[in-house]
C-alpha cells in the first residue's frame, strides 16, 4: 500500500489510551470506541462531587482549623460531600470549592499543613490530574500527591511519601 503525506496511517493506540484515560477520570466504564478523549471528560465550570474511591466513596469536603477552612474527606461512606467546580489552567486544573464559611475564600491551594481554601487570586493550586486504576489522583506543581488520614479525620494534604495512618487518595468525579 502506498501512502501519501496527506493519507498515512495511524495508529489506534493513542486515541484508545486517551479513551481510556477519560474513562478513568470520570470513574466510569466507557463502551469502546465510545469514550470522549481527555479535553472533554472534566467540564470546565461544571459542579462536581469528588468522591475517594479507596475510602468508601467519601466526598471531599470542608472543616474549620485555626481560623481557615481546611479539605478533607467526609465522615461518612457513600456521601456526596460538597460539590467543586474544576477550572481549566494551564497543564491542569484549579479546584474551587462551590461553598465556604469565608466568602471568597473557597480555592484549593496546597500548603505544607493540608490544602487550604484560599482566595484565587492569592494561592490556588493548579492541580494535575494523574489516571489510575480505580480513578485519578491530584498532583500539585511541587509533584506532591494528594493523600488522607485513614483513621479519625480524613484531613486531606500533599505528600511526597506515605506513613502509618495516611493513604495517596484516589478520585472519580459524579457531576452535581
Amino acid at each position: 500500500m502506498r501512502t501519501t503525506p496527506h493519507h498515512s496511517p495511524r495508529s489506534s493506540r493513542p486515541s484508545w489510551v486517551a479513551a481510556l484515560a477519560a474513562a478513568a477520570l470520570l470513574g466510569i466504564s466507557a463502551p469502546a470506541g465510545h469514550a470522549a478523549p481527555p479535553e472533554e471528560a472534566i467540564e470546565s465550570g461544571q459542579s462536581y462531587y469528588m468522591l475517594a474511591t479507596n475510602h468508601g466513596n467519601r466526598g471531599v469536603t470542608f472543616e474549620v482549623d485555626t481560623n481557615n477552612d481546611w479539605a478533607l474527606l467526609t465522615n461518612s461512606e457513600n456521601s456526596n460531600g460538597t460539590a467543586v467546580v474544576l477550572d481549566a489552567k494551564d497543564a491542569g486544573y484549579t479546584i474551587r470549592s462551590t461553598s465556604s464559611n469565608w466568602p471568597g475564600y473557597d480555592t484549593w491551594c496546597s500548603v505544607d499543613k493540608g490544602i487550604k481554601l484560599g482566595k484565587a487570586d492569592g494561592c490556588a493550586t493548579t492541580w494535575k490530574i494523574v489516571p489510575g486504576d480505580d480513578g485519578f489522583k491530584l498532583e500539585d506543581q511541587s509533584r506532591r500527591t494528594v493523600a488522607h488520614k485513614t483513621s479519625g479525620k480524613a484531613w486531606l494534604g500533599p505528600a511526597t511519601e506515605i506513613y502509618s495512618g495516611h493513604a495517596y487518595t484516589t478520585f472519580k468525579l459524579v457531576k452535581a
